[in-house]
């Protein structure tokens, strides 16, 4: 069953006519169109793009299965062209807007409309996903090595980001997955300290997280290193958020829930006295989004099933010396995961 079969079917189990979708990363998932300032229709019968000028050759090319319709006045009144007799549609309510709700009510006054969630239906890859996102990694990896060969003492935080994000346009990343995080020195203690004009010293933990984008596909890695020599308290830190992250990724399989998983990487950290430095989950699901389904933290009730592509991420931020977080990229399996990030995770002293 294609992608948007699946799609229909999951209407057609809930009774749904159609849905209008304006998340870009579901409508590139459902119809492979990857253009903004657009909505689509799908019900059992058509699937419509509807976008303006700039975009209709691309969405044609791009999406072949499906119907474009131009609009010259607006998303909301091309609607009427659609020609609705009633019946229940649902839009993804997570990507429309009160004022967007109001101006689709108003073109459907004889029907009903719920909202729902398409980033469950995306959350076990395909094959051709899997290679995406793997490419992604390998990027972002490879702009690891370069920034490792480049990186010194004295450069700002904002100078190792441009390090990072060059490498990965060179090697074909079409943009970043998120703001590039390097945060050294005491900001290393912040879980998102994005790059900043900071220059990173000796003696300084400094915290790399970042990712690349291929075809869509996002890749998300960290990595914490030293400038200079480790000090023994460092080191440390280092190992204890190492043995805590290979804890998670040993015990990540199917048929566990992320909340569990997130505990017993939690409880490890809490064993040995710093369950109150590590204050976020333990991981999030990775594709046409940065952050999606599954998560695996105290929130993450569902069980984690094959395919699933999800990061395992600990860390412990101590306000005022410090912080150390790692990241890996995993794909579950039936029996344990892959882990598809390759960079090394030893523990670097850059002189």
């Amino acid at each position: 069953m294609n992608r948007m079969d699946r799609l229909r079917h999951f209407l057609q189990e809930r009774g749904l006519s159609g849905i209008f979708i304006k998340g870009l990363s579901s409508i590139r998932y459902f119809t492979g169109f990857s253009g903004d300032d657009s909505l689509i229709f799908i019900d059992n019968k058509q699937a419509v793009i509807i976008t303006d000028s700039r975009y209709t050759l691309q969405a044609a090319a791009q999406a072949p299965e499906c119907l474009v319709l131009e609009h010259k006045d607006g998303l909301w009144e091309a609607i009427k062209k659609l020609s609705f007799s009633g019946g229940k549609f649902a839009f993804d309510g997570e990507c429309f807007s009160y004022n967007d709700f109001q101006c689709l009510s108003s073109q459907l006054s004889d029907s009903t409309l719920s909202s729902i969630s398409l980033v469950g239906l995306r959350s076990i890859k395909d094959e051709e996903e899997l290679a995406l996102i793997k490419r992604a990694i390998e990027i972002s990896d490879k702009a690891f090595e370069f920034m490792l060969d480049n990186l010194h003492e004295g450069m700002r935080e904002i100078e190792a980001a441009a390090l990072l994000e060059y490498e990965m346009r060179r090697l074909g990343s079409e943009g970043i997955s998120f703001p590039t995080i390097v945060a050294s020195g005491t900001r290393s203690a912040l879980p998102h300290g994005i790059a900043s004009s900071k220059v990173i010293e000796r003696g300084d933990f400094v915290t790399f997280d970042f990712g690349a984008i291929y075809s869509g596909y996002h890749s998300d890695i960290t990595r914490t290193l030293v400038i200079g020599g480790a000090s023994s308290w460092q080191r440390e830190l280092y190992e204890l958020v190492r043995e805590a992250q290979l804890l998670g990724i040993k015990n990540a399989r199917a048929g566990i829930t992320g909340s569990e998983l997130d505990a017993i990487v939690r409880s490890f950290i809490t064993s040995h006295g710093y369950g109150q430095y590590f204050g976020h989950g333990l991981g999030h699901g990775v594709g046409l989004d940065i952050h999606e389904l599954p998560v695996a933290s105290r929130r993450g009730k569902e069980k984690l099933e094959s395919n699933m592509v999800v990061t395992v991420e600990p860390g412990i931020y101590i306000p005022g010396k410090g912080g150390v977080r790692i990241e890996d990229v995993i794909v579950i399996a039936p029996d344990g995961c892959n882990v598809l990030t390759n960079a090394s995770k030893r523990l670097f002293e850059i002189n």
